[in-house]
């Protein structure tokens, strides 16, 4: 018995439709797969044939009164882990990565509190922490950008290498022009301190944001044009389920009733939120007020959710 006479025996109690017959394609391609696997760890062609299907055949037992989406799931359980993905080499560059980001982290505290031993200022203590720091999570920001990118999971394939690079290179922008906003801010401090600005008297702000355009800005653009150029990276059966949730969101928005409610609340949240931006201004100062209109969006996105929620429950 071939592998498809042998998917084909699993499902002689399901009637055959073109969902069905999808799943039973995917079913025999990852257990071709697994066979192919155990044969190059030195099994037979019969031996790795059998151990493959008794692992399949738990499955299907295990599953035998479940509806045949929850029959999938259990099969993606056992076959599509992330860890199938993940080689020895892959990992070792995750765990590298994360000891370098934590060796920059030890390094600066260790600075910080030993130039403050010392008696320097708690500017200068804050200067050497992030001066230390930054290249260290400037490199970890890029190492795990690179292999997060590039790491094939169940549901997505991974980008090539050249595409890799370019994300890596953006990231590389932005975090390190945004850990320079510490190093300037504590920097004028530090020039206040001993009677001097080396920045020509700009403001704090103004200086910072004069930092940042020169990584920050061409890095943000960088990724914006690489994600709205990113091409389709599902795994078709996730391409699949992608594509059947859009198509529940647009029934969804599409009911006049559901989309004039969803807009009036949102709408009353944004008023009810704009006016405590003005209140708390004035009483605890604009620097500040703005931190209502995050409120106001997780509110949004709250609402949103109980709205698919709802309408999944009723169909």
């Amino acid at each position: 018995m071939n592998t498809k006479e042998y998917i084909k025996s699993l499902f002689t109690d399901y009637e055959e439709n073109n969902e069905l017959v999808d799943f039973m394609e995917e079913l025999q391609s990852n257990l071709d797969a697994r066979i192919a696997s155990l044969e190059r760890k030195g099994l037979s062609e019969t031996d790795a044939f059998d151990k493959a299907c008794a692992e399949l055949g738990d499955i299907s037992v295990l599953a035998k009164e479940l509806s045949l989406k929850k029959r999938r799931e259990v099969f993606e359980e056992a076959y599509m882990d992330v860890r199938k993905y993940m080689t020895a080499g892959r990992v070792a560059s995750y765990v590298i990565f994360g000891v370098l980001a934590l060796l920059g982290i030890s390094s600066g505290i260790i600075a910080f509190f030993a130039i403050r031993g010392i008696g320097m200022s708690l500017n200068i203590s804050m200067i050497s922490l992030f001066g230390i720091t930054m290249p260290f999570l400037v490199a970890a920001a890029a190492g795990f950008t690179y292999l997060g990118v590039t790491q094939e999971t169940a549901s997505h394939y991974p980008v090539s290498n050249k595409r890799a690079a370019w994300y890596t290179v953006a990231a590389t922008l932005i975090a390190f022009g945004v850990s320079t906003m510490p190093l300037v801010y504590f920097g004028m401090e530090t020039s206040s301190e001993f009677g001097a600005n080396i920045f020509g008297g700009l403001n704090v702000i103004v200086s910072i944001i004069a930092m940042m355009i020169p990584f920050v800005l061409p890095g943000v653009g960088l990724l914006v044009f690489l994600v709205l150029t990113e091409k389709n990276r599902f795994k078709p059966w996730m391409a699949s389920i992608h594509k059947n949730n859009i198509e529940k969101e647009m029934k969804m928005w599409s009911d006049p009733a559901e989309a004039s409610s969803f807009g009036m609340i949102v709408g009353s949240i944004f008023i009810f939120g704009f006016a405590l931006f003005i209140l708390f201004g004035f009483i605890v100062g604009f620097r500040y007020s703005w931190l209502v209109f995050l409120f106001a969006v997780a509110a949004q996105l709250l609402v949103q959710g109980l709205m698919i929620k709802k309408k999944s429950q009723t169909e």
